[in-house]
């Protein structure tokens, strides 16, 4: 049988960037998706979660089936995590299955979106699931025959050890972004912790080393253990150079700049002190992300707020057609591969059936075979493929299509990406640039 770990994701664009790793999927060719585009999928996961509530910490659940070392094949291990992607989700949810075949054990891993497609409802994961999660997979690996490996520990362990994980993890990033969103609008380290004290961070210098733990939190995180940019040396590095991640002002000859003038006006109030201590803190790092995407954008007024919004509307719909119409040919390609796989690898063994003159003994002993031959060439047939074709065009019709496929993606990624900034650009504007400033009011509306 095969053992499963499960665990939260709230970057579904890197998890499943990991999972369909070409070098861990042999080029994708174990790579399948439901009711998604492999591809899309964090952007259609997004656009799923809007029509409900919205996706909150957790974007989608991470689940990895390992198998025993040589007891199955690749095309079954797919086959098996895609049926137990379906019986778990209940096919409400979109999911992105890669079987990896990189290590000496086979391993499926799927990405599913925390919210249903079909009610909106989000996916509650806690050890009833958990244990549901893992005799389904039992099951599913009994009726393919495949023997029990002995699992250590409670059922529950490895879930709550992911949740524990995950919870420091998230810790770390919450701090790493609010450095962030600070380190433009300071003129020093005292500064910064100024504020990060603001929003309940303690903070402890011990020989020159300095630590912050989260009120609530029971460890202290260092600062030079955040990565390279998060040292103190690097901190007061950015802090001199301000670090703004934003192109200077453009200023465009006869066009209206005034957006991008009230914008920076309001940077400049809320950096006043005496407003820092009544306002939410984060709206600082919502205003530099606003301000500097209109501004690298040329974004100069309204009105060219709702042209970019329509144009880019229809380039992402565009342009989703087209990655799913190169993926439904590439779902096609690898069928066609992997029957021609089977009918070049018992050939010989089919050959000989036929010179016995179909004898019932050899039949018998090789039945298995000559059944596998069989409905190989029975799928080309269905995909009108000649039996006589190879395995490595067709592979190579793959790849060819693959690349043209990643360009779009590339395409995609690009304008669905700026179109969801626009999109909360201008939500931000209508709140901060309204007639009669109500920064209570700003501090529950404002979105990151």
């Amino acid at each position: 049988m095969a053992i499963t770990k499960i665990h939260p994701v709230r970057n579904t664009k890197a998890a499943v960037n990991y999972i369909i790793d070409k070098d861990k999927t042999d080029g994708e060719i174990y790579v399948s998706s439901y009711a998604c585009a492999a591809q899309t999928a964090d952007i259609e996961f997004e656009e799923t979660a809007s029509m409900g509530s919205g996706l909150g910490n957790v974007n989608a659940q991470h689940l990895i089936q390992s198998f025993k070392p040589g007891e199955v094949d690749a095309v079954t291990a797919h086959e098996i995590g895609n049926r137990l992607a379906m019986e778990l989700t209940g096919g409400k949810h979109e999911f992105v299955l890669a079987t990896h075949v990189d290590k000496d054990h086979i391993h499926n891993h799927i990405v599913f979106n925390q919210v249903s497609f079909v009610d909106y409802k989000k996916f509650r994961m806690n050890k009833n699931s958990f244990n549901m999660m893992q005799d389904i997979s039992d099951r599913l690996c009994a009726s393919y025959g495949l023997s029990v490996i002995e699992k250590s520990g409670h059922k529950g362990k490895d879930y709550i050890e992911y949740k524990n994980i995950s919870i420091r993890n998230s810790n770390r990033q919450m701090l790493k972004n609010t450095i962030d969103s600070f380190i433009p609008f300071v003129d020093n380290v005292d500064e910064l912790f100024k504020m990060l004290n603001v929003l309940g961070y303690e903070i402890k210098e011990t020989n020159g080393n300095y630590s912050l733990k989260k009120e609530g939190s029971e460890r202290f995180m260092r600062l030079n253990s955040l990565g390279e940019k998060y040292s103190f040396d690097a901190i007061v590095t950015r802090i001199k150079y301000k670090d703004l991640n934003a192109t200077p002002l453009i200023l465009h000859q006869n066009k209206d700049i005034g957006l991008l003038k009230d914008l920076s006006k309001e940077i400049a109030v809320i950096k006043n002190p005496a407003y820092l201590n009544k306002v939410a803190i984060t709206q600082v790092k919502i205003l530099a992300q606003t301000y500097s995407f209109l501004n690298t954008h040329g974004i100069t007024s309204a009105s060219m707020i709702k042209d970019k919004q329509a144009e880019w509307a229809l380039n992402v719909k565009e342009l989703r057609a087209t990655i799913r119409d190169m993926e439904s040919r590439m779902d096609e390609l690898k069928t066609v591969y992997e029957a021609l796989l089977d009918r070049e690898k018992y050939n010989d063994v089919y050959a000989a059936y036929l010179n016995s003159g179909k004898s019932d003994a050899f039949f018998d002993e090789h039945a298995t075979e000559i059944k596998l031959f069989g409905a190989a060439c029975k799928k080309l047939t269905e995909h009108h493929v000649s039996p006589n074709s190879k395995s490595d065009e067709i592979r190579a019709q793959f790849e060819s299509l693959k690349k043209e496929r990643d360009a779009q993606l590339d395409k995609y990624h690009s304008v669905a990406n700026n179109l969801k900034q626009l999109n909360t650009a201008a939500k931000n504007i209508d709140i901060l640039l309204s007639t009669e400033r109500n920064h209570k009011k700003h501090d529950r509306e404002l979105s990151l």
